[in-house]
């Protein structure tokens, strides 16, 4: 007999067999993760001590190739960082609906829903200052550990699919047709991965502010208002560069849009999946779509003169893939019911959320959008895809309000893009503190100056502009063809009907864009088409689905599904519209940096587009070497581009010179001495090479005939001056110099159109009350 508590041997034999598959699960699940995990660990840690960017900034050979093959890796496990914890929101709120799509939608609908989850966190950690190298580890570390279980799973989801000849391989075809444009789609990724997702670049307005934004947010560790001061109202929500650049570098914004672009492609090779299954058709948008990345100088001289678009170091490409998902999600919310359409709901919802964080005007165009398409099918009395279009404007609403109320409490100015409208609300108290006031007030007299000297609406010149703007030139041929073969079963009002929530929302889309062009975008051309850049995704599905409109029953049914059509219509495009000599040179440069035979130096002096052809101005490096890294150098003009690790060349209106702006332009010498060395600024560049585009030289400081008096020359090269305070090894201004620089001023259009007088009389009336004062004229 046992005693109570005894156990016999047969008893435990039992217990014994269980845990052994217990303990081989356990490994199985935990050794596999840890092997995935650990080389992100590495990564980061090889990141952060050889430190590529400023320990090796001019260093060429095996390193560079290796820094870049580091890059790489990390644009792998942060799109799967995104899509993990999407998903786990996804499973949390829509669980069995999610088990019932495809994997590739499983895939790219997490990658969307994440973004909206990494950006509300990394907004919450930057207002707690908590942007700092061990807390990025902290909260990325689990995630990419429980991301293998996602990537274990898709690749087994894949390996099925192609065993079972899915969608993907039935849009292929048979023969080597489909093959061959999906070896382009690959090959065209690997070029713009080179070009635009490695090589250094940006253009003039990355060089100028919006790098210096990054890096001054990284440097305080968290969001609050900062020096480069409207990039407050463009960039906090950009988490995801900043969480980049903590774990790899300040080159890190081009990875993470690379890998926003990646997802943009995918959910734009679903929405074309759906208007035209089992034809080649998505797979040509797609090598469109990458293809007219790979290089993109601008429609016309004025958008090549200024930098072209499509950079990937700026929020305009995460916003614009964040649409492409958006709309991708819309389509499939207003086709679904029951479970599916509440998952499609929530992405959709969560992708609109998350790109008016990013930047809070795209949510102008979002509820536009949904404001026609709700008004749409509630004339039609489908009032539940009314109803979920509501919910999605609401969505944007919310994210819109919320992002202004934010705005107002921490400057005192809702937002600088709708300053005429906001200004009524500021608090000048908030924006003093700051010291921004003579820096908005001057962005108000801009705003109005370029508002009334915009184009005709009803003119060539704002036609000219929608077409550009809306990219409809990058896709003119396919588009044309298209709506000619649809047009007898559009005559006939026998269109596929398969199409018909993509055509609605795809028309929604383009009166929102037109009156948003014509309403706001003609005022700031240049910047719009760089904005617009949104709409390159929705050209292209503007042609395909023309193609795909023709009805069943027509003559032109077989041709429009064609593959040889479509092929067809994607060289007519490629040969119209492609840059072969200068991609060909782009590409050039960025294999040389790739395999580093380029550092990032050469590469940075190395840009294929025209001007700016150079990230470091010559006479700011001579500057940086003069005065050493992180201290601040003020320059005159504004191309003295300088990426130099540690170079900090600031210039007006996008920098804050100083709190206190009245004595240092309106006092007398001393005064302004006193309140720029309070300030730290004490080095000050001037070229004779370049206009001047900075008021500064209106203050008694500064003045031609006062200068000489109390700042010297620091560093010449001749044509570039850094100027200091009068003192050892500072040489006095010669009358030559003093010539020439009182030559510049009268010919500098910045100073002769500056409100010298009239922002004095605001500044100095400006205590007297707590009201904004009356800026806004009627024009």
């Amino acid at each position: 007999m046992r005693t109570p508590g005894e156990t016999s041997e047969s008893q435990t034999t039992p217990l014994r067999r269980t845990n052994t598959p217990q303990l081989s699960s356990t490994l199985t699940i935990v050794w596999p993760t840890f092997i995935f995990s650990a080389p992100y660990l590495l990564l980061v840690v090889w990141f952060h001590t050889v430190d590529v960017y400023d320990k090796h900034f001019s260093d060429t050979g095996p390193e560079i190739f290796v820094y870049n093959c580091s890059r790489v890796l990390f644009i792998l496990y942060l799109f799967w960082m995104i899509e993990t914890a999407g998903l786990a929101l996804l499973r949390v709120v829509a669980s069995k609906a999610l088990m019932q799509i495809r994997w590739p939608e499983r895939l790219t609908l997490g990658f969307f829903v994440g973004t909206f989850v990494w950006h509300i966190a990394l907004l919450l950690l930057g207002y707690l200052s908590l942007y700092t190298v061990p807390v990025a580890l902290v909260i990325t570390v689990p995630v990419v550990a429980a991301s293998f279980a996602d990537v274990r799973a898709t690749y087994h989801d894949f390996m099925r699919s192609v065993r079972n000849n899915g969608a993907f391989c039935r849009d292929l075809g048979p023969g080597l047709l489909g093959r061959l444009v999906a070896a382009i789609a690959m090959l065209d990724l690997v070029v713009l991965l080179l070009v635009k997702g490695l090589y250094p670049g940006g253009g003039h307005d990355y060089y100028t502010h919006y790098f210096y934004y990054f890096q001054a947010v990284i440097k305080n560790h968290g969001l609050w208002p900062n020096d480069v001061w409207y990039h407050y109202y463009y960039d906090k929500g950009a988490g995801l560069y900043f969480l980049g650049i903590l774990l790899t570098d300040p080159l890190a914004p081009q990875l993470v849009t690379f890998s926003f672009f990646a997802a943009a492609t995918s959910a734009l090779y679903l929405m074309l999946r759906r208007i035209a299954p089992n034809t080649l058709w998505p797979l040509v948008g797609v090598v469109q779509f990458i293809g007219i990345y790979i290089y993109t100088p601008g429609a016309s001289f004025l958008y090549w003169g200024n930098g072209g678009w499509g950079e990937f170091q700026k929020t305009h490409e995460l916003v614009a893939a964040m649409v492409t998902g958006a709309l991708w999600a819309t389509i499939e919310v207003l086709s679904s019911t029951g479970r599916r359409q509440r998952l499609w709901l929530i992405g959709a919802a969560a992708t609109i959320a998350s790109s008016v964080i990013v930047n809070v005007t795209i949510g102008a165009f979002f509820g536009g959008l949904f404001v026609l398409l709700t008004l749409y099918y509630g004339v039609r009395r489908r009032l539940d895809q009314a109803l979920t279009c509501i919910v999605l404007g609401a969505a944007a609403t919310i994210a819109v309000v919320g992002t202004l109320i934010l705005n107002q409490w921490t400057t005192g100015l809702a937002d600088d893009q709708g300053i005429l409208l906001f200004w009524r609300f500021a608090n000048l108290e908030r924006l003093a503190k700051w010291g921004v006031l003579p820096l908005v007030f001057n962005l108000i007299k801009g705003l109005q100056g370029m508002t009334s000297g915009s184009f005709p609406v009803i003119s060539i010149d704002s036609l000219t502009f929608l077409v550009q703007s809306f990219r409809l030139d990058l896709v003119a041929p396919m588009l044309i063809g298209g709506v000619a073969f649809a047009m007898p079963s559009l005559l006939r009002r026998r269109w596929n009907e398969a199409n018909v929530t993509p055509l609605v929302v795809v028309i929604a889309v383009a009166l929102t864009f037109v009156t948003i062009a014509l309403a706001v975008g003609r005022a700031q051309q240049v910047s719009f088409y760089r904005y617009a850049t949104f709409a390159t995704s929705i050209a292209i599905v503007c042609g395909i689905l023309a193609w795909n409109l023709v009805s069943s029953d027509s003559l032109f049914s077989k041709l429009s599904r064609n593959r040889r059509v479509a092929v067809a219509a994607m060289a007519v495009c490629a040969l119209a519209y492609s840059y072969p000599r200068a991609t060909l040179k782009a590409l050039n440069h960025a294999t040389h940096f790739a395999f580093g035979a380029y550092s990032i130096d050469t590469a940075y002096q190395t840009q294929a587009g025209l001007p700016p052809p150079f990230a470091i101005y010559s006479g700011a490096r001579g500057a940086y070497q003069t005065v050493g890294p992180g201290v601040p150098i003020w320059a005159l003009f504004n191309h003295a581009y300088c990426m130099l690790p540690g170079c900090l060349v600031e210039e007006y209106p996008g920098f804050i010179l100083a709190r206190d702006w009245y004595p240092i332009m309106y006092g007398t010498p001393q005064e302004a001495e006193k309140a720029l060395q309070v300030a730290n600024h004490n080095y000050f560049l001037f070229t004779r090479e370049d206009s001047i585009t900075d008021p500064l030289p209106l203050s008694p400081l500064f003045r031609p005939e006062n200068i000489g008096r109390y700042l010297g020359i620091r560093w010449t090269d001749g044509t570039s001056t850094l100027l200091t305070w009068l003192g050892p090894k500072v040489k006095p201004l010669d009358p030559a110099w003093l010539a020439e620089y009182r030559s510049a001023v009268e010919r500098s259009p910045t100073i002769a159109a500056y409100p010298y007088e009239e922002m004095k009389n605001i500044l100095s009336h400006i205590n007297s009350t707590s009201d904004p004062p009356s800026l806004i004229t009627p024009h």
